[in-house]
């Protein structure tokens, strides 16, 4: 692959270009997770409806996901990004416009999701391209951006939620929000390095290599355990522990400022122990770490002792598996790629909701709630079949 030469400053503008469009990503959309118990409630959801309902948004991000992947592939990182950017942030308050009852919450969702899912396969390819240019990983830098803005977006979510805010007031103000202040940054992203001319090539929104579908199983169990944080951790916490609104956000909350710190701290762990032992290690601990806390839980729980226990399990599962998604994502490589990845990760994601809410039918949510360690575990032996099947000088 031809590489290009841009200065420090150029790129140090497009690190945070990028970095910009990772915060984005996360602060407005977390900022709608902790109104679900709310609305669970209002709506007289049951946790299997819930559950049928939240297959909406990752439905609509991986519709969205083949189609930007070939746009990217055809137009270029930079452009696809900013036009997703822009969509992105002045369409998410669809959401807030769909809570009437599950029918409209669910197609507002799906409209959500899409644009997620777009904005997300563009902002991964352009962030691909920076690291390549700028010739060490930096990938995991912005995936620990994106989390400390979910972070951040959960919060501010809770305090609306406790202090009922409508959704659609809030998703607009911090959408117009970004908009004003994030978007004059994409003017700096960069050009991908070798645009792709094949007609052939360019129409296929995906990759289908061995490596790849390994690699997307991977995503797939990583995203499907992350994904059911986001979206039953407040639940699970206001249910079965007892919790206030506020308390309810500090799980996925802390849990996200858990993946910053695990993905600042990945580069450099991948960069000292190699991908395959960095992903192995950190995601069996997370893995442990929030069995032991959700066994803790529900030996003392519900009450305040329980919910402190809980989001600390949560907090150790968010520091073992934050260093997967970014280096899945890295190994792809160009826009196809990511696509490809992508969808493996949003099927966990959009199938995450379901297994919850269906094992919280059956079972109970306590229970249920097990499914996301034994997740993490179960990508950290894939990431060892994953890792393997690449090619040598490309797995260091």
């Amino acid at each position: 692959m031809q590489q290009v030469m841009y200065t420090a400053v150029r790129l140090s503008r497009a690190r945070l270009a990028v970095t910009s469009a990772f915060i984005v990503n996360g602060l407005v959309f977390a900022s709608w997770l902790p109104h679900i118990p709310v609305l669970k409630a209002e709506l007289g959801l049951s946790d299997g409806e819930l559950g049928l309902i939240l297959l909406a948004p990752p439905s609509g991000a991986i519709l969205a996901m083949t189609l930007t992947g070939a746009a990217a592939a055809r137009f270029g990182s930079a452009v696809v990004a900013k036009v997703t950017g822009v969509a992105y942030m002045t369409g998410l308050a669809v959401i807030g416009l769909g809570t009437g009852s599950a029918a409209t919450l669910a197609a507002s969702l799906l409209v959500a999701g899409a644009l997620v899912g777009a904005f997300d396969v563009a902002m991964n390819a352009q962030g691909a391209t920076v690291e390549r240019a700028a010739g060490k990983p930096i990938m995991g830098s912005f995936h620990a951006a994106w989390s400390l803005a979910a972070a951040a977006g959960a919060a501010v979510g809770g305090v609306a939620a406790q202090y009922g805010v409508p959704l659609t007031l809030q998703l607009g103000a911090l959408g117009l929000l970004t908009l004003i202040v994030a978007a004059p940054f994409f003017r700096n992203f960069l050009t991908d390095a070798q645009p792709d001319t094949d007609k052939s090539t360019r129409s296929a929104g995906l990759r289908l290599e061995k490596g790849l579908i390994l690699l997307a199983l991977v995503a797939f169990a990583a995203l499907l355990a992350e994904g059911a944080v986001a979206d039953w951790s407040a639940v699970y916490l206001a249910e079965e522990q007892a919790s206030s609104a506020v308390v309810a956000a500090w799980g996925y909350g802390l849990f996200s400022v858990a993946m910053f710190i695990g993905r600042m701290a990945g580069d450099r762990l991948v960069h000292r122990f190699g991908r395959s032992r960095s992903i192995f290690w950190a995601a069996w601990t997370g893995g442990v770490g929030m069995g032991a806390g959700l066994t803790v839980a529900q030996a003392i729980g519900p009450g305040p002792l329980a919910q402190g226990v809980a989001i600390v399990g949560m907090f150790v599962l968010g520091l073992g598996i934050a260093v997967i998604v970014p280096v899945m994502f890295s190994l792809a490589g160009d826009g196809p790629g990511i696509a490809m990845v992508s969808n493996g990760g949003y099927t966990g994601w959009l199938l995450g909701p379901a297994v919850i809410g269906g094992m919280g039918q059956w079972l109970g949510l306590s229970a249920a709630m097990w499914a996301i360690p034994l997740l993490a575990v179960a990508a950290a032996v894939l990431s060892r079949f994953a890792l393997r099947s690449l090619q040598a000088p490309v797995v260091t």
